[in-house]
């Protein structure tokens, strides 16, 4: 078997494709990359089909072994990744030989990157993904949970490089922001059930990611100094709920819905977030503030139509 082995883990490191888009019927969670733009890239600079399963690593700090040599494509948050102790680029393809070991450093900023090897991680399929979901783990229908000593299986090689000079690097800097993330996302009803003035707190606050965000969902903290925006609390039905999902619990304090969501919800949902922002807010820290703004269904499946062509 060919694999790369880990021998350093303290961040967090999974297996991750697309997801399982078509079994939330069935209550399972669809996961997926949480950053289609750079899991996507990876994939599109080794010419690999788009849906190949890769390492996803929050907050870097990671080091792998290569049990038999091959072509890796990293992207993501810069971890200042070192091969054999030499550093190496981001957003590049690279090589490894057979003991070679890759490391991945503490980001400087954002969160996430990815490392995707040629053809692909021939890890086990779960309802056609090979995607891991942290809270659906027991079951045993995935990959082992990826930890010290995990082998990470590919298949053969050869041992000759794609010529990087003729792979086509991505600019992740036409792609991330810079400053405060404004999120722009499709209002549902309970967005007119407000009115003007609740409506203009809500697009003027600035909300700070909470520490206890995960691929679940981003719990975002109001600033001290604002006041909260009381929203009605009906009883209600438990209701499907997706990806993007901004639910609003009794505190004002939205959680908007990633990856790893649940599949139905009871609180009350101001909208749905388009899913190009949500690939820039799974880059985002706590700490770090964000903005909400409504837009068009219309314009939300323009951006993701636009999104998905520039990968073919």
């Amino acid at each position: 078997m060919n694999y790369l082995e880990v021998l350093k883990l303290n961040g967090q490191c999974s297996i991750q494709d697309l997801g399982r888009l078509h079994n939330q019927h069935l209550g399972f969670s669809a996961s997926g990359a949480a950053d289609e733009y750079a899991f996507l890239s990876a994939n599109q600079m080794l010419s690999n089909a788009l849906n190949c399963a890769a390492l996803e690593i929050t907050f870097g700090q990671i080091s792998l072994q290569a049990q038999h040599h091959c072509t890796i494509a990293i992207t993501g948050a810069n971890c200042a990744a070192e091969i054999n102790g030499k550093k190496i680029k981001h957003w590049q393809i690279h090589q490894l030989r057979a003991d070679d070991i890759l490391t991945l450093s503490t980001p400087k900023t954002g969160l996430i990157s990815y490392i995707a090897i040629a053809d692909g991680i021939q890890s086990k399929l779960w309802l056609d993904s090979r995607s891991q979901t942290l809270n659906e783990q027991s079951l045993g229908f995935n990959e082992e949970k990826v930890a010290l000593g995990s082998k990470i299986p590919f298949n053969e090689q050869p041992e000759t490089i794609t010529n990087v000079a003729n792979v086509r690097l991505q600019s992740p800097d036409n792609f991330y922001q810079h400053d405060t993330l404004t999120l722009r996302f499709v209002p549902q009803n309970l967005w007119q059930y407000l009115n003007t003035e609740q409506q203009h707190k809500i697009l003027e606050q600035d909300y700070v990611i909470s520490a206890k965000s995960n691929r679940m969902g981003y719990r975002l903290s109001q600033l001290p100094q604002s006041a909260l925006v009381q929203l009605p609390q009906n009883n209600q039905l438990s209701k499907p709920v997706t990806y993007g999902t901004i639910q609003l619990p009794k505190n004002g304090e939205p959680i908007i819905l990633m990856k790893e969501r649940q599949t139905i919800g009871g609180y009350p949902v101001l909208g749905c977030v388009m899913q190009t922002d949500l690939f820039r807010l799974s880059q985002l820290r706590p700490g770090e503030k964000i903005k909400l703004q409504p837009t068009t269904l219309h314009h939300a499946q323009q951006q993701l139509s636009a999104f998905y062509q520039r990968f073919n």
